[in-house]
């Protein structure tokens, strides 16, 4: 039995977040995304349930698949064991990084923090593609992570139970980009066997009312409109996510930069973009074949970037002369340097902001990207992307700032301040008078029965020129006592099965530990960056922590006047390659979420069109408990041994199968029907042979050639061998065979006949 529900992300463009529950036993979670509002009322559903799950599997390093992961550890008890890949795992870490440095940098944000991001993150076991996984106490269920595309480690999940498989598909592309590969799901126009007729696929239409434009024409799109920004002496932003998407968009404007020699600088500007292009750096495994076959033949990291440079301080920017080209995160626009950017940069008629996204629902970029897709509709050119528009808006914002205290404001501080340091070391003081009095009692006690860690106490806070020396007794009625000259006690050496214990800190050089370190001064947080001098950093950020500061909050009317342009670099399928793709993977039944309702009905109509499609196709709402369990019954009998030595089994995948004639009956001691062998007089002639199992036209093409036989497709569904023999497959699975009896037709017969279980 398999039950659904929809947590959040069905019939909207909400955040994904899944609950599927198998047989009554296990409750697996796909995926629990958030939104950079982070408003605590929007995971109502997930608290409900948070306390149930048995395993949450992640697909996606970025906020609409991870970010509530945090919080629902930290507070609503999700303790269950979590899955991903490594790169989920470092990118997602660096993208709730980023955002949090983001959020207190604006307002005091207290959702949720860094420790809590860790420790949550700390507990998720990392699985690579292909590796099949049982999901801890529950033997009897597998998962297997599969390439996804769309972001470095993104993942398909499989879900088998016996004989039930159900496959979790989001936010995949099927299409090749500069650092990912695209997603096994559909390789070379073929659907993945191990993917192929689940008996449920559950998959997001997101993109179905969507047609992109071929990726070149988008490519020169971006390309025109950056160069003719920086020749007008205008500055381009590009908001995105700041540990997913950012690395294809790094990749590709650092190589144009690269191939034209470009003086303008290019700049990533991220709280954690040093750290995320750093674990790109390490990750190369993970990207696509031609990252890879690159590195090995020329010894060059592709993320080494020759022009790209990388900030995690606003003020840095300053160093780079105007006009420049700055990625910035967060996509949007609600947060982080992106937001700060445009609200400077976004009044001036010579400047860009391109869209690479179209933003979550309600926020201030997809607004922006709704005001282009209004005014470029007025274009009437046969370009394949819409051209740029001169955006003339007047918007009322909040603008969220932490300045620093000024006048009376930071006299009041310090006087705060300074009472506060009093008060402090009164207490102090008068803790360290407890002690001392404590230990003017303790005095008497002798060195025998100190330890070397209580002298090394007593002399860290005693200054006396000498240290009481044990007494020893001289006789009945005499004793002499002796002293240490000088308050020094040898420590004395450890020692264990390898020899003497090394205490690593004595050793440790203390000038060098903070080398390429810094402290930020606007989050507080330790950051890294190799573009910076160690010693002007580390100046400059000591001097702004220890200046006072407070959030302010205000509306502003702000006229934006810049020019607009939204070029899709999202990185995943649009509707044509959805409405292929699906049809091809078969499934029994289709769940479709994270949609909006238009593209939901649009989807679910396109699939209900086709005839070789399933009638099961589900759209539920948020909330909804939807039941989608085949209709199959099951029997439990015991084999006797004499039947089981008499049965011949034939070996299909990971089964052993035959044909059985029993006679049941039910012993009075066992609750179990026995199956025992047909007395011989009531044994019958058995039936027509049956071929058990279904091959793949593709998979059979492979295998008659590897047997040397000529094998191609000739019009939709017909494998032609030798030019001699036709096979055709039928709607209901049936395999044809047709052509002149010859050796090539017996020969085929026999291959086909190989590939099945004959019972």
């Amino acid at each position: 039995m398999i039950v659904f529900t929809a947590i959040s992300g069905a019939k909207n463009e909400d955040p994904l977040c899944y609950l599927v529950e198998i047989d009554d036993e296990v409750r697996i979670m796909l995926d629990c995304g958030w939104n950079d509002a982070f408003n605590v009322e929007d995971l109502k559903n997930l608290r409900r349930v948070a306390k149930q799950v048995d395993a949450l599997l992640l697909s996606h390093p970025d906020l609409q698949h991870l970010g509530a992961y945090p919080y629902a550890y930290g507070h609503f008890g999700l303790s269950c064991p979590v899955y991903a890949t490594l790169p989920v795992l470092n990118m997602g870490r660096m993208c709730l990084y980023d955002v949090f440095q983001s959020k207190i940098n604006e307002s005091d944000f207290d959702t949720f923090d860094l420790n809590t991001v860790d420790t949550a993150f700390d507990q998720i076991t990392t699985l690579k593609y292909s590796q099949p996984c049982s999901l801890g106490k529950y033997k009897s269920i597998t998962i297997t992570a599969y390439a996804a595309g769309h972001t470095i480690g993104g993942t398909i999940w499989k879900i088998k139970k016996d004989a039930e498989e159900i496959v979790y598909a989001v936010d995949y592309n099927h299409k090749k980009e500069r650092h990912l590969d695209g997603t096994v799901l559909h390789k070379d126009g073929v659907v993945l066997d191990a993917l192929s007729r689940p008996t449920l696929m559950i998959t997001d239409t997101y993109n179905s009312l969507i047609s992109h434009p071929a990726r070149k024409h988008r490519d020169a799109a971006l390309f025109e409109t950056i160069k003719t920004t920086l020749q007008d002496n205008g500055s381009v932003l590009l908001p995105t996510d700041s540990s997913a998407r950012v690395l294809e968009l790094a990749y590709l404007l650092d190589q144009h930069w690269t191939y034209n020699q470009f003086t303008y600088p290019l700049i990533f500007l991220s709280y954690q973009s040093y750290n995320t292009i750093q674990y790109a750096k390490s990750m190369l495994e993970w990207m696509s074949d031609a990252i890879n076959r690159q590195f090995d033949e020329k010894r060059e990291n592709p993320f080494e970037f020759r022009y790209l440079r990388l900030c995690t301080r606003y003020k840095e920017l300053a160093k780079y002369p105007e006009p420049k080209v700055v990625i910035a995160s967060n996509v949007s626009l609600e947060s982080g340097y992106a937001r700060d950017l445009f609200l400077e940069w976004g009044t001036s008629p010579e400047n860009a902001v391109i869209l690479t996204d179209r933003g979550p629902p309600y926020s201030l970029a997809r607004e922006l990207y709704y005001e282009w897709v209004n005014k470029s509709e007025e274009d009437n050119t046969n370009s394949p992307v819409k051209p740029a528009i001169a955006l003339d808006l007047i918007k009322s914002l909040e603008i969220r700032k932490k300045v620093p205290l000024e006048g009376q404001e930071l006299i009041d501080y310090k006087n705060e301040q300074r009472k506060k340091n009093e008060r402090e070391a009164a207490q102090a003081a008068l803790i360290a008078k407890s002690l001392s009095i404590i230990e003017e009692d303790e005095s008497d006690r002798s060195e025998s029965e100190l330890g070397d860690n209580d002298i090394e106490e007593l002399l860290a806070t005693q200054f006396d020129l000498y240290v009481r020396d044990a007494t020893k007794l001289g006789g009945f009625f005499k004793q002499t006592q002796s002293y240490l000259m000088f308050p020094y006690i040898e420590k004395r050496k450890r020692y264990d099965e390898y020899g003497e214990i090394i205490q690593a800190d004595q050793f440790r050089n203390k000038g060098i530990e903070g080398l390429g370190h810094v402290i930020d001064g606007e989050s507080g947080d330790r950051m890294e960056d190799d573009n910076i001098d160690d010693s002007d950093k580390a100046d400059q950020s000591t001097a702004d922590s220890n200046v006072p500061t407070k959030y302010v909050y205000y509306d502003e009317n702000i006229h934006f006047q810049c020019q607009l342009r939204y070029i899709d670099l999202e990185g995943t399928n649009d509707g044509r390659s959805l409405k292929t793709i699906v049809p091809q993977v078969q499934p029994r039944k289709l769940i479709v979420v994270h949609a909006s309702p238009e593209a939901t009905h649009d989807f679910a109509s396109s699939c209900l069109a086709l005839q070789s499609m399933t009638r099961d196709i589900y759209t539920p709402d948020v909330g909804e408990l939807l039941n989608v369990s085949e209709a199959i019954n099951f029997y439990q009998v015991k084999l006797t041994d004499s039947l089981v030595s008499s049965l011949r089994l034939s070996k299909l995948e990971d089964y052993d199968i035959s044909f059985v004639s029993g006679k049941i009956h039910l012993p009075p001691d066992s609750s179990f029907p026995i199956l025992d062998v047909m007395p011989i007089e009531e044994y019958a002639a058995s039936d027509n042979p049956v071929f058990v199992g279904e091959i793949k036209l593709t998979e059979l093409k492979r295998v008659l050639q590897l047997e040397g036989i000529i094998a191609e497709f000739k019009g939709e569904g017909v494998l032609v061998c030798n030019e001699k023999v036709a096979i055709r497959k039928t709607p209901t699975g049936q395999l044809t065979l047709e052509g002149s009896l010859s050796d090539d037709y017996f020969k085929i017969r026999s291959i086909i006949y190989g590939q099945h279980a004959i019972l």
